[in-house]
């Protein structure tokens, strides 16, 4: 690309921000008076799926029949401490905070300019921080999610208290999964469930070493799928529920999982 091209680019990329920065408020606004009336996981969803306001969405990239499934597992038991590793358009983070307690706190990892359809602008952080409903707190994490630092962060912004629910949609590489898994299926609660997203086999570029993970790693643990059709090329949450007493170390699991 040609310098001029470049500069060009640079340019319209920087008049969007500002324009963005300068109508959060109103986008926050909308959004937060459809949001008053969402009083299920359909109701939310329908509104992740069909809000928009400036071109600027929040739309999950889940299959609508799974994520419903996995919603409704977890407002069975209204999750107080919930990590999510992948922001992305924060459309799940959003229907997370429906189905969680009212109190709960809700922290999110995400690398900007990451693969797999990672690194939300700044400018969001203020409409995904509205999400929060009741006396929910909503933290963002725009970092490495494999990064030790990361993870301390994470761990101290917990003040000591398990995660309830981890969900693991960030780097899809079978390095970066086993790495998220290692790093925060730790972090998890006894009784507690760790989810994954894109279990189903697709093209390398969307699911990456996912399926081949989670298909081994689900044998050495109890776990549910959520699947719509096991040939839809991609998607699909798979779920396993951490054992009373621990179980198997999570990186004992993860070792035993081949490399890529």
């Amino acid at each position: 690309m040609s310098p001029l091209r470049t500069a060009v680019r640079g340019a319209r990329t920087a008049i969007k921000a500002v324009v963005h920065h300068a109508i959060a408020p109103f986008v926050i606004r909308a959004f937060r008076a459809r949001a008053a009336t969402c009083d299920d996981a359909a109701s939310a969803l329908a509104l992740a799926e069909g809000f928009e306001y400036g071109r600027i969405r929040i739309t999950p990239i889940q299959v609508r029949s799974e994520i419903l499934a996995l919603l409704e597992t977890m407002a069975a038991s209204r999750p107080r401490v919930l990590l999510e590793i992948g922001t992305a358009n924060g459309g799940t983070l959003f229907l997370f905070t429906r189905v969680a307690a009212p109190d709960a706190r809700l922290i999110s990892v995400d690398l900007p300019g990451g693969p797999f359809g990672g690194g939300y602008p700044a400018w969001k952080a203020s409409l995904y921080r509205a999400f929060a409903r009741g006396s929910q707190s909503i933290e963002l994490v725009r970092a490495d999610s494999h990064d030790p630092a990361t993870a301390s962060r994470v761990a101290s912004w917990l003040g000591g208290k398990s995660v309830d629910f981890l969900f693991i949609d960030g780097d899809h590489s079978l390095s970066g999964v086993r790495a998220d898994f290692e790093l925060y299926s730790p972090l998890v609660a006894p009784g507690g469930m760790i989810a994954f997203h894109d279990i189903v086999p697709g093209p390398e570029s969307d699911v990456g070493g996912v399926p081949r993970f989670w298909q081994e790693l689900k044998t050495r643990r109890a776990s549910v799928e959520f699947v719509a059709d096991w040939k839809q090329g991609g998607y699909g949450i798979g779920m396993i529920k951490v054992a009373n007493d621990g179980g198997e170390p999570a990186a004992a699991a993860a070792n035993a999982i081949g490399t890529a």
